[in-house]
């Protein structure tokens, strides 16, 4: 038994070194050797003996160092033997006592040593607390960064796989624009064609007021016409220009209205627009499609675009509006709808007056088509609130010398005519 605590005292230090010494240990505990005491109690060969008493046998260290021998005990003394107590009652002899209290104190100190011993192997063994916490918060993050790490990867992944998704679904994304706008363009015309053939029949109901609200932009071309009769009377009516320079401006108006001026010595002739009034002459006219030139030193007067001649070939079922050159706005009109064209010209049911005979007769796009007329009869008879109107291009043809364009007077027109000779 006592061999075997000391081989077990000499491995244990291995595991945490020596054991931390205990207060109150005898002399072997401080030295690390243990003998058996004096006067212990001899074996069953000690006794059979026939010297003293033999020195016991030193216990291993309980280092890992060298094995050193316990020192010689002292002689015990003789022991005389004693009779063997006979039966359960007998006394037990003082010797055999104090050997029962040293194996308890021996055991006592081997009890607080072995104690020692643990609790340095413990300590030896654990970490200090800082060290632990460091250790602790190091795993802690390792995992957080272990987790974050997986995460990002994870999202990384899912990221790419979206980017690459976009990116095959936007490959064509040009060609299917293309497509879209054209599309969209191709239904808009659509939607615009059909607006339009809702509209047609309001067309030139909406032409009619826009074209009548803008009379004031007539106003610098139409002038107002006044002077007399043959009897005297006051005969009005309106001119436009057809050509202009910086000195002198050619008017187109009704014959009707300077009849009296074709005779000499015949009234004044005055144009008017606004408070502006200036004179006129008469210099040609054309008594059968009552048409009439005037000459004026008023230059710089705007003459206005007349219809092309697809226009005026083809203006049956279209809305005219005579102007005239009387009105608050300068020009004031009227509306209509050409209801018969032919050679000698047009039937458009525009009412006119007076004051706006001899004005234009323009379209919804502000171009002359033709020169209003309340006594141009081309069929001999008076067809009553319908009226005729010759096209304006037959001013170039009696009045005018077209050859070089309207945008300035061309050669001197032909001299009046005299009405009774024809």
């Amino acid at each position: 038994m006592t061999r075997n605590r000391s081989w077990l005292r000499q491995q244990l230090p291995l595991l945490g070194g020596e054991p931390t010494p205990v207060p109150g240990a005898g002399a072997a505990s401080a030295t690390g050797v243990v003998a058996e005491a004096p006067g212990a109690r001899p074996t069953t060969s000690e006794r059979g003996a026939a010297d003293g008493p033999a020195p016991t046998e030193a216990t291993e260290p309980t280092s890992s160092g060298p094995v050193v021998d316990a020192p010689e005990a002292p002689d015990a003394p003789e022991v005389s033997e004693a009779p063997e107590a006979e039966g359960p009652g007998a006394p037990v002899p003082a010797d055999e006592q104090a050997e029962r209290k040293r194996r308890s104190q021996r055991r006592k100190e081997w009890r607080q040593e072995e104690r020692a011993r643990r609790y340095a192997a413990r300590r030896s063994v654990r970490f200090p607390v800082f060290t632990r916490s460091v250790l602790l918060w190091m795993i802690i993050f390792a995992l957080f960064g272990l987790a974050f790490g997986a995460s990002g990867a994870f999202w990384w992944t899912h990221f790419n796989t979206q980017v690459s998704e976009i990116r095959e679904e936007t490959r064509d994304i040009e060609a299917r624009s293309s497509e879209a706008l054209a599309q969209i363009e191709a239904e808009r015309n659509a939607a615009l064609t059909q607006i339009d053939q809702s509209l047609t029949p309001l067309s030139g109901f909406l032409s009619e007021a826009r074209t009548i609200q803008l009379a004031e932009l007539f106003s610098p071309s139409v002038w107002f016409v006044a002077t007399l009769d043959e009897a005297g009377a006051p005969s009005v009516g309106s001119a436009f220009s057809v050509s202009t320079s910086d000195g002198e401006t050619l008017l187109v108006t009704s014959f009707s209205t300077v009849r009296a001026a074709s005779v000499q010595p015949g009234p004044e002739i005055a144009l008017r627009n606004g408070v502006e009034e200036v004179p006129a002459t008469l210099v040609n006219f054309d008594a059968d499609r009552d048409l009439a030139l005037l000459r004026t030193t008023r230059g710089n007067i705007p003459a206005l675009e007349w219809a092309n001649d697809d226009q005026q070939a083809q203006a049956l079922g279209s809305r005219v509006f005579p102007v005239s050159g009387f009105g608050g706005a300068g020009a004031s009109l009227t509306s209509g709808i050409v209801i018969d064209q032919n050679a000698a010209g047009f039937l458009h049911t525009a009412p006119v007056g007076l004051f706006m005979q001899g004005g234009p007769i323009v379209t919804a796009d502000g171009k002359v088509l033709g020169v209003a007329s309340v006594d141009y009869k081309p069929l001999g008879f008076d067809p009553g609130e319908v009226h005729f109107s010759v096209q304006i291009a037959v001013v170039c043809e009696k009045l005018l010398d077209c050859s070089r364009g309207l945008d300035r007077p061309g050669d001197e027109p032909a001299a009046p005519v005299d009405p009774a000779q024809n």
